[in-house]
This record gives C-alpha cells, sequence and structure tokens, in this order.
C-alpha cells in the first residue's frame, strides 16, 4: 500500500488484535498531495471492559474501543489548530451522514465510533482544548495522535522477528536490531556531526648509527 500513514495505522490495529477493512472513497477531491481517500473499518476481537476511553486516546486506551470507522489525516508538517479545521471541512468528514451510513452497513448495525488520526494536537492548554471542542462539535467521536501509534508499533516490533509481509515493520525492527532506535521515547542514534579526523603520528623510522661504530671508525 503507497500510503505510509495509512499503512502504518493499519499495522497499529492489527498489532493491537482488530480485524481491519480498508474501505476506498474516491468520490472526493485530494486536498492535499498524495492522501487518498481511504477510511478503515476495525472490530476489536478482545476489547477491554474498562469503561469508556478518552477522547483524546492515549496509551492503553485502545484495547476499550470495540468497533470504529478511522480517518487518517496525518499531515506532519504541522498540529491540528482550531483554523485548520475550519479551513479544512475534509478533517471532519469522517462525521458525515454518508460515511456513519456506510459504518452502520458494515458493522450490522452494531455500535461504533469514529476515530480521527491526526498528526499532533497543539501543546498550548489553551489551543488544545478550543480543537477538542471544535472535533466533537463537529461529531468525531476519538481522536489518535500519530506519536502514539508509533511509540506502540515499536514498543510490539520485535528486533529478532522478520516481517516479510510487511516493509514498514521490518524497517522499524532493522533500526531497533542496530540500535538506532535506542529507546521509547523516539530517540535516533543518528550521527549529527562529522566524525573527527583521525591524526596519525609521524614517526621517524630512519636508523640512528651506534655509537660504537663511529668511535671504531
Amino acid at each position: 500500500m503507497a500510503d505510509v500513514n495509512l499503512q502504518l495505522v493499519r499495522e497499529f490495529f492489527e498489532l493491537n488484535v482488530f480485524h481491519v477493512l480498508t474501505q476506498w472513497q474516491q468520490a472526493h477531491p485530494r486536498h492535499h498531495p498524495g492522501e487518498p481517500g481511504i477510511f478503515l473499518f476495525v472490530e476489536n476481537t478482545s476489547p477491554l471492559e474498562a469503561g469508556e476511553p478518552d477522547f483524546v486516546l492515549g496509551h492503553g486506551d485502545i484495547v476499550k474501543i470495540h468497533r470504529a470507522i478511522v480517518d487518517v489525516r496525518a499531515w506532519h508538517g504541522d498540529r491540528v489548530y482550531p483554523s485548520v479545521i475550519e479551513s479544512s471541512p475534509i478533517l471532519t468528514q469522517l462525521a458525515t451522514e454518508k460515511t456513519t451510513a456506510q459504518a452502520r452497513a458494515h458493522f450490522g448495525n452494531l455500535d461504533f465510533t469514529t476515530i480521527l488520526v491526526v498528526s499532533e494536537l497543539p501543546t498550548s492548554q489553551d489551543l488544545r482544548t478550543q480543537t477538542i471542542e471544535s472535533l466533537q462539535e463537529r461529531g468525531i467521536g476519538h481522536v489518535l495522535e500519530f506519536p502514539i501509534i508509533l511509540h506502540d508499533l515499536l514498543d510490539k516490533v520485535s528486533a529478532n522477528t522478520t516481517y516479510p509481509a510487511s516493509t514498514t515493520l521490518q524497517i522499524l525492527r532493522i533500526l531497533k536490531r542496530y540500535r538506532f532506535i535506542r529507546n521509547l521515547q523516539l530517540e535516533f542514534s543518528f550521527p549529527t556531526e562529522a566524525p573527527a579526523l583521525i591524526t596519525v603520528p609521524n614517526v621517524d623510522t630512519a636508523v640512528q648509527p651506534d655509537d660504537d661504530e663511529d668511535n671504531a671508525s
């Protein structure tokens, strides 16, 4: 699958023991280059009955989700602000009647929620609250930030296991295997400075005459 964002999200759900079905939607225009119109229908095979998950899904919340329709809008160039939501209606297309009708048809009228995958929410508490309220007002059920997905994938991918069916998981596995990813804070060990030049000492290898030989002559 060409879209790396979608592939990572799909594998995130599959590693969390969800059944995943991809639904292609080509009717609407592509608002961002290279971004296909795609939804994921996900269903948890072993949901955890432990209360309602938070609106912004954190570590451990995904196991509380039973069924969901997922839209991936991971625009990595920036965070999602209220102004972005206002100017990009496609962000909340997930909550339209047409989309939810497709989900009802797929899940057979069983309960489901909606999950919008975004890059990151604002760090400012005021802007973060405004963004959350704006998405809730437009009918979004939950938001999932991309760092949560990457953290979970790196946690579950084993450096000692091969993943021949998945190029993305295999790349993550190789990075872990050779310790380019040192911990779950996504700390990369790629060098940021050129290596220091190694100076070889200049050693004089000329043979010096022996003092006794000089005296004898």
